[in-house]
């Protein structure tokens, strides 16, 4: 009798080990989620926080699908697989009487900084950053 106690006291200490036991799957990755946002000019330019008002850009000229300007700053959204946005992320796009070059790219969306002096990096580094939907 008094085995079989002892057996059952030590099956029931087993199944309350394995069911209060841990997993190795590790659920707090302490890694925040990623935001993605659409691939749209106002969803990247709500993304970088700029204020300035949109200016309207003839964004066919340079072989993008959508397009505008926000102060010193323009955003094209290209198809990745275009002639157009090659050339702009790589030695940049002629447009006959001047070459543009893409400051930053990310998935077909091109930011370019036509301002005095050196962009702000810290524009730079959100726009890398963005991940879209």
């Amino acid at each position: 009798m008094k085995k079989i106690l002892v057996f059952l006291m030590a099956l029931i200490l087993c199944i309350g080990m394995v069911g209060c036991g841990s997993d190795d799957k590790d659920t707090d990755t302490n890694e925040p989620e990623v935001k993605k946002i659409e691939k749209t000019t106002e969803a990247i330019v709500s993304e970088l926080g700029l204020t300035d008002e949109k200016q309207e850009k003839a964004f066919e000229m340079v072989g993008a699908k959508d397009g505008a300007g926000y102060g010193k700053y323009e955003i094209y959204i290209y198809d990745e697989s275009s002639d157009a946005y090659k050339d702009i992320t790589g030695d940049g796009y002629d447009m006959g009487i001047t070459v543009i070059k893409a400051t930053a790219s990310n998935s077909g969306a091109v930011l370019i900084y036509s301002g005095e002096g050196d962009a702000d990096q810290t524009i730079i580094d959100k726009f890398n950053a963005i991940v879209f939907k």
